[in-house]
């Protein structure tokens, strides 16, 4: 069974905090940077807070073409007897929608169309069917999804096309968490633990520092709104300075 992503049960966002940064910052763009705390809050929420409890859900790849990537969710940990709604948070898009209904689990999990009642999605005559998620994504553009039923629920962001930066055993990606690349969302792992790290960054011109700290696994996150005042497209890099490992990143945001 196929469903094509572009991007309702309302799904409680456990909110937690992050550093937001804006390049070039007006009045408006501080205010701009006050909304963007909340996006990032959901987000990293979806990710985190979501699921339920022993719930988890991976996703296999199993066809790329270019940018179009299909997969196949498996889930554990929820009950096999209930039906599910897929819900989708598009980035673009101000909160989550229900996609798809019926959903059942199926051996090992596979998120399936059983196609055995009226109540299950999918044909008859193709009876427990894998949904295919076709994902069509930009770079850095993460898709997020998650089965809910009742109180049964569980979570996943897929990023098809990761921008990712490695350094002596420090990784740095950042996700786009708005159609031009408006709001960009870092993590990073491997960094010293608890210790403040700082990271060079630069749009055009314009040049500035951001801090953030790790935790005490010696993960971090930080996010930055890039646009530059006068351009509606541009090329931001960031590089970690000051610390044993430099991951160096950049992305395109604008038309």
């Amino acid at each position: 069974m196929k469903t094509s992503l572009p991007a309702a049960a309302n799904i409680a966002l456990v909110l937690l905090c992050s550093t937001t940064f804006a390049y070039g910052q007006t009045d408006v763009e501080a205010r701009a940077a006050e909304m963007s705390q909340a996006l990032v809050k959901g987000h990293v929420a979806w990710k985190t807070k979501l699921s339920s409890p022993g719930a988890s859900v991976r996703a296999k790849e199993v066809e790329r073409h270019g940018p179009a990537v299909k997969y196949y969710l498996y889930v554990s940990g929820l009950p096999a007897d209930k039906l599910y709604t897929v819900m989708s948070w598009p980035v673009g898009q101000t909160k989550p929608s229900p996609i798809m209904q019926g959903v059942s689990l199926g051996k090992g999990g596979v998120v399936m169309c059983a196609g055995r009642t009226p109540e299950q999605c999918g044909d008859s005559s193709r009876k427990d069917d894998p949904v295919d998620f076709d994902l069509n994504a930009a770079k850095g553009e993460p898709y997020r999804l998650a089965l809910v039923a009742d109180d049964s629920r569980v979570a996943i962001v897929i990023v098809p096309d990761p921008i990712l930066a490695k350094d002596k055993g420090c990784t740095l990606s950042v996700e786009r968490l708005m159609p031009r690349f408006e709001l960009a969302y870092f993590t990073g792992n491997g960094f010293p633990a608890n210790t403040e790290v700082a990271f060079d960054g630069q749009s055009y011109d314009e040049k500035h520092t951001v801090k953030t700290k790790t935790d005490g696994d010696g993960n971090l996150q930080f996010a930055l709104m890039p646009f530059v005042t006068g351009h509606n497209k541009g090329t931001t890099s960031i590089r970690a300075v000051g610390t044993d490992c430099s991951p160096s990143a950049k992305f395109d945001w604008g038309n």
